[in-house]
């Protein structure tokens, strides 16, 4: 069945996907984290992308689902693969220096509301309704609580969050063009993704850094494993396959659940607790999420 004669999805059935999706994208960011000291974002993102180009690829063969894109799908798959790949894996491996998990994952979620804007200018048939509206702006007012002056003043600067609003802004336009496209064979942009992603990053890694880079830690490979398997394969083919069984506005609410993820694992594994603000807006972005999904 292709993605656009798919059946849309109950109200259970989405919440479920979400909070998959979210829990295991959240749990990026202090992957992410702990990782930044030890290697540079370039090298960080092409990694990322060889070991989930890898685990697509080995998951498709096994199944039987390999197969070879044909026609506009080249193209769909550099767009996806520049929007959804390669700029916001340098963009947050970068930024990631500079900022604590919680915070970027927070300003990460404005990408619903960025979606439900260019929904109204790209997606004719996926006008937001008033309950839209007013639960994306409850969620924002959830993130405006928790970056708050204090909730940044835990290492983050200017330019680690501008460059967590790029990312935001560069996920929301590939949730907008996977939406409007509707691929018959989701397969193809989740292994064209990470390949694209592998393919700019890498020469651009082994230029500045060599492959010297490369000569790191047991425990360093593990977390970048589980990086780019755990946290990028697995919820990406998920989301994926959402868009073509929930509105796009819907699907990207996935944004706003990965902060309260990303907060509990920073907290229980690198100790990175969250200000009482952040625990209070965080509250308000989950009604925000509640009214915009809810039936």
């Amino acid at each position: 069945m292709s993605a656009a004669a798919a059946a849309p999805l109950s109200v259970s059935g989405l919440w479920l996907r979400l909070l998959v999706i979210a829990g295991l994208w959240g749990s990026a960011f202090p992957l992410l984290r702990y990782v930044a000291p030890a290697m540079p974002p370039l090298a960080v993102a092409s990694v990322r992308a060889l070991l989930s180009a890898i685990a697509v690829l080995a998951f498709l063969a096994a199944t039987g689902k390999l197969s070879r894109p044909r026609g506009a799908t080249w193209w769909h798959i550099l767009a996806v693969g520049t929007l959804n790949g390669w700029v916001p894996n340098i963009l947050t491996a970068t930024a990631m220096r500079g900022i604590e998990s919680a915070p970027a994952a927070l300003i990460q979620s404005a990408s619903p509301l960025l979606v439900g804007m260019m929904s109204l200018l790209l997606l004719r048939e996926e006008k937001p309704g008033p309950a839209t509206f007013a639960g994306l702006l409850l969620g924002l007012l959830g993130i405006g609580l928790i970056l708050g002056p204090r909730a940044l003043s835990g290492g983050a600067d200017l330019g680690a969050a501008l460059m967590m609003l790029g990312t935001a802004a560069s996920y929301a336009l590939g949730t907008v063009y996977v939406r409007r496209v509707r691929p018959e064979v989701p397969e193809h942009l989740v292994l064209g993704q990470q390949v694209v992603a592998m393919l700019v990053a890498a020469p651009m890694a082994l230029a500045l850094h060599g492959v010297a880079v490369l000569d790191q830690p047991a425990e360093i490979w593990l977390v970048l494993v589980l990086l780019g398997v755990t946290c990028s394969t697995v919820p990406l083919s998920l989301f994926i396959a959402l868009l073509g069984r929930a509105p796009a506005a819907k699907a990207s609410m996935v944004s706003y659940l990965q902060p309260l993820f990303a907060a509990l694992v920073a907290a229980a594994w690198l100790e990175e607790w969250p200000a009482p603000q952040v625990l209070l807006g965080g509250m308000v972005v989950l009604a925000g999420v509640w009214i915009t999904t809810r039936r």
